[in-house]
């Protein structure tokens, strides 16, 4: 049995890949645009009075990076990724619910060239 915020991790992390996105688990040093890597993730843990139960939430963060002239791309991956991850209900052996998403883009000049840089947070409520 996985710990819930990594069994919520993995369930997420295969969206994009099952979507065709070249996915990462790290900003990876070199990868042709567009790509996918899941980033942070936050647990928020909810003290119930029931032992051996488990309640909380976890946000999960995903970062798209796309070519200064594909941001529609970018927004079409944003769309796509968060449309599976409102249909996840089990991780693991947990019952998980989408909670809500949080997108934006913004442009990034951390290269030589400009890019568009999507920004996915995912939150999941979960309880077992």
């Amino acid at each position: 049995m996985k710990e819930i915020n990594q069994a919520i991790y993995d369930e997420v992390f295969k969206i994009p890949l099952a979507l065709g996105y070249s996915t990462y688990n790290y900003l990876p040093d070199t990868a042709s645009y567009p790509f996918v890597y899941l980033g942070e993730q936050f647990g928020v843990p909810i003290q119930v009075k029931s032992p051996g139960s488990l309640v909380g939430s976890s946000i999960v963060t995903l970062h798209i990076y796309g070519a200064k002239e594909k941001r529609r791309q970018v927004t079409d991956m944003l769309s796509a990724i968060t449309l599976k991850a409102k249909r996840i209900a089990r991780a693991d052996v947990y019952s998980v619910a989408f909670a809500s998403d949080k997108p934006q883009i913004i442009q990034d000049n951390s290269t030589s060239t400009m890019l568009w840089h999507g920004i996915l947070e995912l939150e999941f409520n979960y309880l077992n």
